[in-house]
């Protein structure tokens, strides 16, 4: 939270087994502001706006949020997390979020028709804790509500979604479901910067199991591996 080029200076104590350290300790920059626009052929105009503040109440705790907004994708995500968990070397957050997502089909006189629409609301609880140097676990649980409707006149027949028209999957799909999953993260970290590393690697084992209630059921695994060169 404070400039890299500190100085300090060594003074005699009141006694000669005695020293004081003075320094100037001066804030850097903690807060960042992001805001960019742009135009897609398929998405028309594209805003994108997140704000983060790393030291929130000059405690160290992060808060950050983002917008996204085009003419067919809109998200708003809302974060928080605190670093040292009653005073211990555990970081607790959370996060909720609001997904839009529609999707199209260009028409005979190169017209736009909406054919799928999927609607995201949820929330995410997240801990970390330090196992030694190099090596964290991560927890997390996540509650997601999703509403997905496809286009009538397009996919459905005799009013029930067609099967030979949108697909089976995309039929099945179809309506409200809920997902109920907990995860965890294995971090090893030997990287010198996670910003502009020059040595070391990272290796990132996720598992996220979902069915605690809700009415969707997986067991997802990744692992991710990097090294600086």
């Amino acid at each position: 939270y404070f400039q890299e080029n500190l100085e300090i200076e060594r003074k005699e104590g009141t006694t000669p087994d005695r020293i004081i350290l003075e320094t100037n300790v001066e804030e850097k920059a903690t807060g960042e502001l992001q805001l960019s626009a742009g135009f897609s052929s398929l998405e028309r105009f594209i805003v994108s706006f997140s704000i983060t503040q790393r030291n929130f109440r000059g405690k160290g705790q992060e808060l950050r949020a983002s917008v996204n907004y085009s003419t067919y994708s809109k998200s708003v995500e809302l974060g928080f997390t605190e670093p040292y968990f009653l005073d211990k070397n555990i970081a607790l957050g959370g996060d909720i979020f609001r997904r839009d997502l529609n999707s199209f089909n260009f028409g005979q006189d190169n017209s736009r028709n909406r054919t799928y629409q999927q609607v995201t609301t949820g929330f995410q609880i997240r801990a970390g804790v330090p196992i030694t140097e190099y090596l964290t676990l991560a927890t997390r649980y996540g509650l997601s509500f999703d509403d997905i409707t496809l286009d009538r006149a397009t996919y459905f027949t005799n009013g029930a979604c067609d099967p030979l028209i949108a697909g089976r999957y995309l039929c099945d799909t179809l309506g409200k479901r809920t997902t109920s999953s907990v995860g965890y993260s294995l971090i090893y970290d030997t990287r010198d910067n996670r910003i502009r590393p020059r040595r070391g690697h990272s290796v990132v084992l996720n598992q996220d199991f979902a069915g605690l209630g809700g009415s969707v059921r997986y067991i997802r695994t990744r692992l991710d591996a990097r090294s600086a060169a």
